[in-house]
């Protein structure tokens, strides 16, 4: 008797599985939420195509187990959803996608009023660290593979400087950087063969507590 095949079935894609360019997060959950670095590595291989929590793993060099409640925390707060299902050799493979390409967060989710008293400096403080602390991870990283600051700025920019100007020039400076940050926003005109991925890392902000408002 010959062997018995093994068969696959495919869910189709739910309704409204595509994506947006970008996503404004509003929610002060979502930012706590991708306060673990782990979370917001997942997030990113999810915003490329859709992916299995095993396929995420193996990209990340991780064990599926150590992702799974990450994932369920990311679904939980709007951040990706299950696209679809696959029966695979008597299990359920499930696919998920980001909700957007990019994500950005509203400066007033740290001001919300109907939250615990220190839940947006919370929110705001868990924010920095892991923006910070991930650029920093993904510097060394590429200080490690290149020739050290020379290389990195062969296929990048690294600067960090005081600006010494007004109060109103220093309101124009953020309105040019705002311009910038909505420029990138969305998919770069790139085949996808050619396509790279790139971190823009961007503070801005006054040193003197006394600053002119």
């Amino acid at each position: 008797m010959p062997p018995k095949k093994t068969t696959t079935r495919a869910r189709k894609a739910r309704p409204g599985t595509r994506q947006a360019d970008s996503l404004t997060l509003t929610d002060v959950r979502q930012v706590k939420v991708l306060a673990d670095p782990l979370r917001i590595r997942i997030l990113e291989e999810l915003c490329s195509e859709e992916r299995t929590t095993k396929q995420v793993a193996e990209r990340l060099g991780e064990k599926p187990t150590k992702l799974y409640h990450h994932v369920e925390a990311l679904e939980r707060v709007g951040l990706i959803r299950l696209t679809r299902t696959r029966q695979n050799r008597g299990t359920t493979e499930k696919y998920y996608l980001s909700v957007a390409r990019q994500f950005k967060a509203d400066s007033r989710i740290f001001n919300v009023a109907d939250a615990s008293p220190k839940a947006g400096e919370d929110a705001l403080q868990t924010m920095i660290t892991t923006v910070f602390g991930s650029t920093a991870d993904e510097l060394r990283d590429l200080v490690a593979q290149s020739r050290g600051r020379e290389g990195v700025e062969e296929q990048g920019v690294l600067s960090f400087l005081d600006v010494r100007t007004t109060s109103k020039h220093a309101r124009q400076i953020q309105e040019r950087l705002m311009r910038l940050i909505k420029s990138l926003e969305g998919p770069g005109e790139t085949n996808k063969s050619d396509e790279k991925r790139y971190r823009l890392t961007i503070a801005f902000y006054p040193l003197d507590s006394n600053h002119d408002k």
